[in-house]
């Protein structure tokens, strides 16, 4: 297992609507673990992402085997209420 950050980005019409639980169903399926979640709420995009101005943050650190970060992307793709997602994998600390 590897630990990840992922920050997804939000419709924000959608995430009250239930896209946040469908981002948590889609870990849960992929047997992700989510050790912190810190939503940012809705903050102004650098620049529009299909027709957004807005987007709503989400920021997770995740334990996850690299085999199923695949997986995930391709149902993040699927979700039209996702505009964008990033996973960043972490350094493990040394002793």
């Amino acid at each position: 297992m590897n630990t990840y950050e992922l920050t997804v980005i939000l419709r924000p019409s959608d995430a009250n609507d239930g896209a946040r639980e469908k981002v948590r169903e889609i870990l849960e399926k992929n047997k992700v673990t989510i050790v912190s979640e810190d939503p940012w709420g809705v903050r102004a995009l650098a620049y529009p992402i299909k027709r957004q101005n807005e987007g709503y943050y989400d920021f997770m650190i995740i334990e996850a085997a690299p085999e199923s970060i695949q997986s995930i992307i391709s149902s993040f793709r699927l979700n039209a209420s996702i505009l964008r997602h990033l996973f960043v994998k972490t350094q493990k600390k040394s002793a």
